[in-house]
């Protein structure tokens, strides 16, 4: 792994150091080795022996566990160090060669491969030397340098293999924090729609009953009977929204849009056929068919609405078009319209299922266009 990979991921202190690095612990069992000739009975130890590989190894621990402390690497100067505790109690004829082991494992963990590599290298050629100087034999010498770069290999892929879990971990993380959003994303998007719609269609029935209640009672009564029977639909939507079991089709969007934009008093034209109980349900396109309709209603004075279905080979429908032949309340150019949450969530919608969606403002009229992959 590269070495500002691992810097990247290491500078952050959210690292987990102590179960990161855990397999550390492990390695302290090479200092079971130091005592080893002293009990064998090649060397008699002394009281002085004694006392300074005592003191040798709890400065070697305070530098072995140092990254724990500071969350870092291991720098040149703990290697080095490490080595060097080896070095200094070597007269002490304990097995000595054990700091030069956990000296190269730490190698593994420098930030750059090409320098742990060359690290580990010349802490090996000091270790030949070493014992040519204590006059050892190549054989004496060999297996040192041996579990010197056992430990090496070992380390370096433990240590990636963190590494790779933990970056593993993170891209779990975050990919539960986007479904996360994604979710809540939906969720607004389905409550928008929803609620829009249906609160338009309520206000646009309540104004009428209230004009009707002097003249027409019959009729009135009619309208706050559908106000009622909408508002307990819209609940039961709601819930599914909330649940993702929203099971919106175009045949029922078209018969909901005809009503209430025939109590908003615009007339919808169908032009060609459209969408039969057979066909497959199409929720995404008519979510965006619920949105049209009711930015039609409360957005312009259209007076007549035309739509249009478009079916593949199949029969199977994957755009409409709505075109109505009402000004904008709120003039803008033709050119351009500012979208809101209603035409945003309609896009996003639109994309996630690879359709497109496509806006025309005109001075007299408005077209939309939806459509999903076919």
């Amino acid at each position: 792994m590269a070495a500002d990979s691992l810097s990247r991921h290491l500078a952050d202190r959210k690292t987990p150091w102590p179960h990161f690095n855990q397999y550390l612990v492990a390695y302290l069992s090479y200092l079971l080795f130091y005592p080893v000739p002293w009990l064998l009975g090649y060397h008699r130890p002394t009281l002085a022996g004694a006392l300074f590989s005592t003191a040798a190894m709890l400065v070697f621990l305070l530098v072995y566990f140092a990254p724990y402390r500071k969350d870092r690497y291991y720098g040149y100067g703990e290697i080095i160090l490490t080595d060097l505790i080896g070095y200094a109690c070597a007269w002490t004829h304990g097995d000595w060669e054990v700091y030069c082991i956990f000296a190269a494992g730490m190698c593994a963990r420098l930030p750059g491969k090409r320098q742990s590599i060359t690290m580990v290298i010349l802490l090996q050629v000091v270790l030949i030397i070493s014992g040519h100087f204590r006059h050892k034999t190549t054989l004496e010498v060999i297996p040192s340098a041996f579990f010197s770069i056992i430990t090496y290999m070992g380390t370096l892929v433990q240590w990636q293999l963190g590494i790779r879990n933990f970056e593993l971990r993170e891209a779990q993380n975050e990919i539960r924090t986007l479904a996360t959003t994604a979710e809540r994303e939906r969720i607004a998007r389905d409550l928008h729609d929803l609620l829009g719609h249906s609160l338009t269609v309520i206000s646009v029935k309540a104004e009428l009953a209230d004009r009707l209640f002097s003249s027409d009672t019959a009729r009135a009564r009619q309208e706050l009977t559908e106000i009622s029977q909408i508002a307990r639909t819209s609940l039961r939507e709601v819930r599914d929204a909330v649940s993702g079991m929203n099971g919106a089709s175009l045949q029922r969007e078209l018969d909901r849009a005809r009503k209430a934009l025939n109590t908003a008093g615009i007339t919808l034209v169908l032009n060609g056929p459209g969408p039969s109980a057979d066909q497959p349900q199409n929720s995404v396109l008519a979510l965006a068919l619920r949105e049209a309709v009711t930015n039609v209603i409360r957005h312009s004075d259209a007076r007549t609405c035309t739509l249009t279905f478009q079916q593949n080979a199949e029969g199977h429908i994957h755009t409409f078009i709505l075109e109505d032949d009402g000004p904008l309340q709120a003039p803008q150019p033709t050119h351009s319209i500012v979208e809101g949450n209603g035409l945003r969530g309609m896009r996003a919608r639109l994309a996630a299922s690879g359709g497109t969606l496509t806006v025309s403002p005109y001075p007299h009229g408005f077209k939309l266009t939806a459509t999903t992959l076919p």
